[in-house]
């Protein structure tokens, strides 16, 4: 094993220990471990975070313990795969408020991890209010709150732009962002960016963002497949990927749909006009996590599911998109 690998075990303890336990390497000096004699490249997708704990979803402090020590595992579990090239993170990466000690854990979950992250925001890292209202509920904040959050999102990342591409693997990968008002919610001027990126780049393209596209769920409950869980805008943004078939995969979160759910993995399901398979990716704010890792050969992708308690690949789930159709 690498020297600078902290096994999975002193990880976790270390973690564990709170602030300063862990090495805290800055953003800027982690160095790409690419694997140069393997015939793929892989990315490990984890949806949802919401670092540390959803505190109001989960009251008991024994189970937001639990919770808690569950991310810590997985995370340690990813750092000890020496394949991983990558880690896609797809937007609510913290709790709820996108406050200091939200950021503050969030610095120290990830200080271990040895390879490239590639983030993008989800609606609690841009649209609420730091404090709940006198109900405990999530408050909405204005276009310049909105502004601000996005703004300070970008400066912890170090991301010049919210929204990004780059090439790997033979790949082209493109991370947007969601801007509101709406929870999934691409800007005009990301748009506009997001139609030229895709005609200038025809080879095989992922597309990261946080929300899912419109009938790629079951509608097991009152919120898939609306407008506050889709992708938007829903009908410039089909014309769009209908234009670009090069388009073959889209990743995405924030449906906090389980891998026990029918329609998580189900390609007859997940497919978005015949052709775009979309990844769905269940959030980690519970104490059964589950994440997938894209596996980026020449010719076609193979997605695998893994299961954190179990130790164990979901082998069933285990799908493929060519890339030479």
């Amino acid at each position: 094993m690498d020297r600078c690998m902290m096994n999975r075990r002193t990880f976790i303890k270390r973690a564990l220990l709170g602030a300063g336990a862990l090495y805290l390497w800055p953003w800027q000096s982690w160095t790409p471990v690419w694997g140069s004699e393997r015939a793929y490249k892989r990315l490990v997708v984890l949806g949802d975070p919401h670092l540390p704990v959803r505190v109001e979803k989960h009251p008991d402090k024994a189970k937001r313990q639990a919770i808690v020590a569950a991310k810590l595992r997985a995370i340690a579990d990813i750092n000890s795969w020496p394949d991983v090239d990558g880690i896609a993170v797809v937007g609510d990466i913290v709790a709820r408020y996108s406050i200091p000690s939200e950021y503050d854990f969030i610095r120290q979950y990830f200080s271990g991890v040895k390879v490239p992250l590639y983030v993008i925001d989800g609606n609690h890292e841009i649209l609420y209010e730091d404090e709940p209202n006198e109900n405990g509920k999530l408050v909405k904040g204005d276009a310049e709150s909105r502004r601000r959050k996005l703004q300070h999102f970008c400066e912890f990342w170090q991301l010049s732009k919210p929204y990004y591409s780059l090439d790997l693997g033979g790949c082209h990968l493109i991370f947007l962002a969601t801007e509101g008002p709406l929870p999934t919610q691409i800007g005009a001027e990301q748009f506009a960016w997001l139609k030229n990126d895709l005609a200038e780049h025809p080879q095989p393209t992922l597309i990261f963002f946080h929300g899912p596209l419109m009938g790629t769920l079951l509608n097991y409950n009152n919120s898939v497949n609306k407008n506050r869980t889709v992708a938007q805008p829903v009908n410039e943004l089909h014309d769009l990927l209908m234009s670009n078939p090069q388009v073959r995969l889209w990743i995405s979160g924030h449906t906090h749909t389980p891998a026990t759910n029918d329609s998580f993995a189900a390609p007859e399901i997940n497919m978005y006009g015949s052709r775009i398979m979309n990844i769905h990716n269940s959030d980690m704010d519970r104490k059964h996590i589950w994440t997938n890792s894209l596996y980026i050969y020449g010719d076609h992708i193979d997605i695998r599911t893994f299961d954190h308690r179990s130790q164990d690949w979901i082998e069933n789930y285990d799908r493929q998109i060519r890339l030479d159709d």
